[in-house]
């Protein structure tokens, strides 16, 4: 049962019960004269519109989160025009005026404020549903490149070591193939998380991250065992996050390790922050070149010109924005490279 759900399509539609009630009442009571029943039919229809409107709204393609946004607004217009009606009656009572039914008279200004206000709820669903599927259209583009790339030169690769392998059976050609193998395994997993992180939705739990650091830390020793890991964690910080939060440390690990040079000197650090709890991941290799950092800092279109050298890093900023969190890479003044991936704290 999703209560968002039931809740923002209940506003709605509790919006049009209410004001369908106002316009019968003043029917069943009489007395209006030609205007009146116009103004009681107008708001007759405007509370049967959003009556049924909450129903249809509740089995719609609308997303929980957005439904709730547009329940939002029609209660802001409702409450917002309600006490203005009462500030305006208020100050016409003190001066001695009267207005002629004004039970149906504010029933009719409210439901149109409501119904404004339920239009720009949707425009501003609208719009934000273009900025996710303009990000979603930045990843599929990163995605795409590196497909055409990667899995293209690694199968030259393979079928230009296979022909060796056939004609000098030397078993570091074997190797090598195998190697190129397990790294188009990598790239395959990477995809099926992107896949998630586009289609998906975040399921959250507290995860404690030093536990996650600790039970990674052996796989990662054993994969780069020329590398020398640190890890320095403050007090016992917890994140809000999912599956994909180990993931995303890994791949800070295993960029940290690949250009760190020959016997590259690791360190991760996590610690609590003022807006959640980050994880740093220091190398002393060369840097991030300043392109790179700007289009994975800025989540900027890639192109052919202008373009990341690895996967990696865009696949930890996608996992910080599907929690809502940020990620950052900067080339460090006395050499190397840090990542910051900060998530809310549990």
């Amino acid at each position: 049962m999703n209560l968002s759900r039931i809740l923002g399509a209940a506003v709605v539609c509790l919006t049009g019960v209410g004001l369908a009630a106002v316009s019968v009442h003043q029917f069943l009571t009489g007395g209006l004269g030609a205007p009146g029943l116009l103004i009681a039919g107008a708001t007759l229809l405007i509370g049967v519109s959003f009556a049924v409107a909450g129903p249809v709204l509740y089995r719609s393609d609308i997303e929980s989160n957005h439904l709730l946004r547009i329940a939002g607004w029609n209660t802001l217009g409702v409450v917002v025009t309600v006490a203005v009606l009462l500030l305006v009656g208020a100050f016409q009572a003190a001066s001695g005026g009267d207005v002629t039914a004004p039970l149906l008279s504010g029933a009719v200004v409210v439901g149109v404020s409501a119904f404004a206000h339920v239009l720009i709820g949707f425009n501003d669903v609208r719009r934000i549903r273009a900025r996710t599927v303009a990000r979603q259209r930045r990843k599929a583009a990163v995605m795409n490149r590196f497909l055409r790339h990667d899995l293209r030169h690694a199968a030259q690769l393979l079928l230009g070591y296979g022909d060796q392998l056939d004609a000098t059976h030397d078993g570091d050609i074997g190797g090598k193939v195998a190697n190129i193998g397990y790294d188009l395994v990598d790239s395959g997993e990477r995809l099926d998380v992107l896949d998630d992180l586009i289609e998906g939705v975040p399921h959250r739990q507290a995860i404690d991250v030093r536990a996650t650091i600790e039970e990674e830390r052996d796989e990662w020793a054993s994969d780069h065992p020329e590398a020398t890991l640190t890890v320095d964690i403050e007090d016992d910080p917890t994140v809000y996050a999912g599956e994909h939060f180990p993931t995303a440390i890994t791949e800070l690990v295993e960029n940290a390790c690949n250009h760190g040079g020959d016997a590259p000197t690791v360190t991760v650090e996590a610690a609590p922050a003022d807006d959640g709890v980050s994880v740093r991941v220091l190398d002393d290799g060369d840097g991030i070149p300043e392109q790179e950092r700007d289009l994975i800092n800025e989540g900027r279109m890639e192109t052919d010109l202008e373009h990341s050298s690895g996967m990696g890093l865009w696949l930890v900023r996608w996992i910080a924005e599907f929690y809502d969190g940020t990620f950052r890479v900067e080339t460090r003044p006395e050499g190397g490279s840090e990542a910051t991936l900060t998530l809310p704290a549990a």
